[in-house]
C-alpha cells in the first residue's frame, strides 16, 4: 500500500474535523498550559541543555546522564522534534483521564500497552525499522525525554521561582524492539513524577488527536497548532504579537528572521486547512495579528472544575 502523502493526510484530516468534533469522535487530546508557553527544540541542539524564554517564563531542559553497556557514563541528549511532542500529548491526555477516574488509585501510572506497535499507532508514529525508521527514532527520543530534567522558572519584581522535575520516576518497558508486533505478558508503563503529574493536570489545553497526527511531520506545525489553541482560548480582542517574541517562544533555532517568518507562514497553511475559522494575519513585517476565532476543541466540564 502506498504511503499517504502529507497533502492527502491534511485533506483527510480537514474532512474529519469538519464533520465531527474531537469530543464526538473520541479524539480529544491535552497538553499542559506550561508546555505551550515555551517549546522543545525542533532539531538536535547537540548540547547538554536547551532553554526557551517567554516573557517572565523560562523552560530549561537538561540532558539526563546514564551508564552505557560498558559502565561508562554518557549524556542521553535533549529531546527534540515531533516524537517527544506526541509522547507528551499522549501522557498528558492519559493523566487527565486518570485524574477524572475516581476509582483509579494510582493516576500517575500511565499504561502504554502490551505491544510497541499498538502504542506507536496510538501516537501516530510509523512502525518502520532501520536506523532512521520510526521504531529507532521513538526509542531514542523516548529515552532522551524520560531521562531529561526539566526546570520551569518564573520571575517577577524582586522574586524568582524555580521548579526542577523529571517526566517520570519509573519506567517499565517489556516490549520487544526487534519484534514490535509481539504482545507481552505484562503491560509497559510510565510512573509520572509528582511534580510533572501536577503540571499536566493543571489547566490543560484541549487538542484534537487527528490534527496532531495530520501535521506530525513538522514540529513547528505542532507548536503553532498548540500555541494558537492555547492563545485563542482566552483571546477576547485582536492582538499584535511581534515576530521576535514568537520566535523566542517556539522551539525553532533559526537565526535568520526572514527564514523564520517564511517557515511559520508555510506551516500555518497546514493548520488553516483544517481550522477553517482561524483568523490570523501574517502579512505584516513586524507583527503577527491574532483575532478571536472559534475553537476546534473546548474544555470538558471536568476540566473547567480543576
Amino acid at each position: 500500500m502506498a504511503r499517504e502523502t502529507q497533502d492527502n493526510r491534511i485533506a483527510r484530516t480537514a474532512a474529519e474535523v469538519w464533520e465531527t468534533t474531537a469530543n464526538e469522535a473520541g479524539e480529544l487530546a491535552f497538553i499542559s498550559r506550561i508546555l505551550v508557553q515555551a517549546f522543545l527544540p525542533h532539531t538536535d541542539p547537540k548540547a547538554l541543555g536547551w532553554s526557551r524564554k517567554n516573557g517572565n517564563f523560562t523552560l530549561t531542559v537538561k540532558s539526563g546522564i546514564g551508564a552505557d553497556e560498558n559502565g561508562q557514563f554518557k549524556p542521553f541528549g535533549v529531546p527534540y522534534g515531533s516524537i517527544p511532542r506526541l509522547i507528551l500529548a499522549w501522557l498528558n491526555s492519559e493523566a487527565i483521564h486518570n485524574a477524572q477516574d475516581s476509582n483509579n488509585t494510582n493516576p500517575q501510572r500511565i499504561y502504554l500497552g502490551r505491544s510497541l506497535s499498538d502504542f506507536l499507532d496510538k501516537i501516530g508514529i510509523d512502525r518502520s525499522g532501520g536506523k532512521k525508521g520510526g521504531i529507532t527514532r521513538f526509542k531514542n527520543q523516548a529515552e532522551k525525554l524520560f531521562r531529561a530534567e526539566i526546570t520551569v522558572t518564573s520571575t517577577g519584581l524582586d522574586m524568582i521561582s524555580e521548579r526542577d522535575m523529571k517526566v517520570a520516576d519509573g519506567r517499565f518497558f517489556f516490549w520487544d524492539i526487534a519484534n514490535p508486533e509481539q504482545t507481552t505478558l505484562w503491560e509497559s508503563a510510565i510512573e509520572l513524577s509528582d511534580r510533572f503529574y501536577a503540571l499536566l493536570i493543571k489547566t490543560p489545553v484541549p487538542l484534537d488527536w487527528r490534527i496532531l497526527k495530520g501535521i506530525k511531520q513538522s514540529p513547528m506545525a505542532l507548536d503553532l497548532y498548540m500555541w494558537l489553541t492555547h492563545r485563542l482560548s482566552y483571546l477576547k480582542e485582536p492582538i499584535a504579537i511581534r515576530w521576535e517574541t514568537l520566535e523566542q517562544q517556539l522551539g525553532a533555532d533559526i537565526e535568520n528572521n526572514r527564514m523564520f517568518k517564511h517557515q511559520v507562514r508555510k506551516h500555518l497553511k497546514k493548520i488553516e486547512a483544517v481550522w477553517k475559522d482561524l483568523k490570523i494575519d501574517t502579512s505584516q513585517a513586524d507583527v503577527i495579528k491574532l483575532y478571536p476565532s472559534r475553537l476546534l476543541t473546548r474544555p470538558t466540564k471536568m476540566m473547567a472544575g480543576q
